[in-house]
């Protein structure tokens, strides 16, 4: 008797350890039930961009066009592989119907960006979109899910309705297929490629 009780509290034990790891590993899932949370969150913040001005996420989402908000790191390989993508998605669809919106963190200590270094790395890479500065808390608050991992994107449509997020890299055909409305809408995704940071609200 003891050595079943004893067998059914690891079992118990094990599938709570492996819950637990399930309920990390997708901290970042976005259900129908978090859009309007998420959005009512989004609107409130007012950051700091490398322009030198202040800006309000209310300035974009909301006011008729697609808007990709995109988090992201200098340091994260990934994220630097999909600057091109963003940044061209951006040139070809700002003045109609879409803009991308970069929100950065600095990724060793998961505070904010060093600006005259990010201003350099935007230019660099020919990033012609707002980029603004987050810690990995407000970039959290933002995204509505404690971030684990970088990149992380989310398509607000014209509207200002959060209808699609990605948890790793995005590439140009999914950045075009989302807006065309190919993809699901109130879904959330696992990407190929993306890097895990020390996230302290995870521990």
């Amino acid at each position: 008797m003891f050595k079943l009780l004893s067998s059914f509290g690891c079992a118990l034990i094990l599938l709570a350890t492996v819950a637990t790891f399930f309920k990390k590993d997708n901290a970042l899932s976005l259900t129908q039930d978090d859009e309007q949370k998420v959005v009512s969150q989004a609107h409130d913040f007012v950051l700091d961009g490398i322009d030198g001005k202040q800006h309000s996420l209310a300035e974009y989402i909301g006011h008729g066009k697609w808007v990709v908000v995109n988090v992201w790191a200098t340091a994260c390989p990934f994220c630097r592989d999909e600057l091109f993508d963003l940044a061209d998605f951006h040139d070809r669809h700002h003045e109609k119907d879409a803009i991308v919106l970069g929100l950065t963190l600095d990724l060793a200590t998961f505070g904010f960006p060093d600006k005259k270094y990010l201003t350099s790395f935007a230019e660099s890479y020919l990033i012609d979109y707002p980029i603004l500065m987050v810690s990995g808390d407000i970039a959290s608050k933002v995204v509505g899910k404690p971030i684990n991992r970088v990149p992380v994107t989310l398509f607000y449509n014209p509207d200002g309705k959060l209808v699609y997020s990605v948890n790793g890299m995005v590439s140009e055909k999914m950045l075009e297929d989302v807006i065309a409305n190919k993809k699901p809408l109130h879904h959330s995704e696992w990407g190929d490629k993306a890097t895990h940071v020390n996230n302290p609200n995870l521990e």
